[in-house]
């Protein structure tokens, strides 16, 4: 009789076991997170070098030997300054040569304008020609009469002829020495600018204001244009390039303020976002963007790496979710909340995105636990098991 009632005993215990079982099973397995302030996310971080604003390699376009440097590295120049000087002689003589010549065509250019003015040239044709014609036309009359001869007639009309013939001559020569002269005072004007050129092209000059970063050449030393003699960059400001994967692309705009971090220097400058490429790098699918430093470093942060990373001021106060965890239908935007042992639906009202995060303005507080992953689609109320919190 004992024997049955233990037996008994362990039937109705492993029942009661069995049932608990099973009610545990109609719980829905979820792997929730909690929602997190914006200070506990890692914040985006680009690398970069810092640079100047812009950098100009000197090539001149003279050959010849240097006779004299002008500028050294170091120093802060304006833009047309003088840094070296190109042996100038033989362009000095073809300078003087096409100055002469450019004198002299001149000259000619305006005489030919005062004699159009004066008339010189056709004046005395067209007096001969109107002396020819006022005697023709008398003589006309006459031949009419009968009171001359024929042959009187017609030499006064042949001369009538040759003094015309001789009046269009003479137009048309002072007309061409007009243009012939105009032409080759252009011809000399233009020799003229192209020696004045390479004169001018012996002084090699800065093309911008900034800092002589490179002098490559010395005194005696022979230059050519395939030579990179000196560099200037522009050091009014500084910038530096990052690149920007396209995931995280609308997180910049142009504007944007940042902080940069100068880990060599213990430094740390404001700057701004000045220019987003409008397409990303085929390759690699990254954005380039440029940050100006809005600030100048106490020392020379050219060509040290800086860390980039995003200002929010708002960013301690923010609240954040991982994306994957934000639903939608008819009604809106919303996520399920970890309550107790149920899942809750919540609408809520996003703003930026963050890496995987994503910003809830309204609709949870930190600390609140959001479903990412459930072993079935959930509804509201229903029962969950929390398996893991992320």
């Amino acid at each position: 009789m004992k024997k049955i009632t233990a037996v008994l005993m362990v039937t109705a215990m492993l029942s009661s076991a069995l049932a608990g079982c099973a009610g545990a099973g109609k719980q829905t397995e979820v792997t929730v997170a909690a929602a997190k302030e914006g200070k506990d996310l890692s914040a985006m971080v680009w690398q970069g070098t810092v640079e100047a604003l812009s950098s100009v390699d000197i090539i001149p376009v003279a050959s010849g030997k240097v006779t004299q440097i002008l500028a050294r590295e170091g120093d802060h120049v304006e833009a047309g300054a003088p840094l070296f000087q190109i042996d100038n002689q033989d362009a000095s003589l073809q300078l003087e040569q096409a100055k002469a010549s450019f004198q002299a065509a001149q000259a000619s250019y305006d005489s030919a304008q005062k004699a159009n003015q004066l008339n010189t040239v056709v004046k005395p044709a067209q007096i001969s020609f109107t002396t020819a014609s006022d005697n023709f036309n008398r003589i006309k009359v006459l031949y009419a009469s009968g009171d001359v001869s024929q042959a009187d007639y017609e030499a006064a009309k042949a001369q009538v002829d040759v003094a015309q013939v001789q009046l269009q001559a003479a137009q048309n020569s002072q007309a061409t020495t007009s243009e012939v002269t105009k032409a080759q005072l252009e011809s000399a004007r233009a020799a003229l600018n192209i020696a004045q050129k390479k004169y001018d092209d012996c002084m090699v000059l800065s093309p911008i204001k900034g800092l002589v970063t490179k002098i490559n050449v010395e005194a005696g030393q022979t230059v050519s244009p395939q030579i990179k003699a000196a560099t200037v960059i522009d050091d009014s400001g500084k910038k530096v390039e990052i690149k920007v994967a396209d995931m995280d692309i609308d997180q910049v705009k142009t504007g944007t303020e940042v902080q940069v971090n100068l880990q060599t220097l213990g430094e740390n400058l404001k700057g701004s976002i000045s220019d987003i490429s409008a397409v990303s790098d085929s390759s690699t699918g990254m954005f380039l963007v440029t940050v100006s430093l809005g600030e100048e470093s106490t020392n020379s942060a050219i060509g040290l790496m800086a860390d980039i990373r995003l200002s929010d001021n708002k960013e301690e106060k923010s609240v954040y979710i991982p994306a994957k965890s934000v639903q939608s239908d008819d009604s809106g935007t919303y996520v399920y909340k970890a309550a107790d042992t149920s899942a809750v639906k919540v609408p809520v009202t996003l703003g930026k995105k963050k890496n995987a995060y994503i910003e809830v303005t309204q609709g949870l507080s930190t600390g609140d636990l959001v479903i990412l992953q459930s072993s079935k689609p959930l509804t509201d109320g229903e029962k969950i098991s929390i398996l893991t919190v992320k």
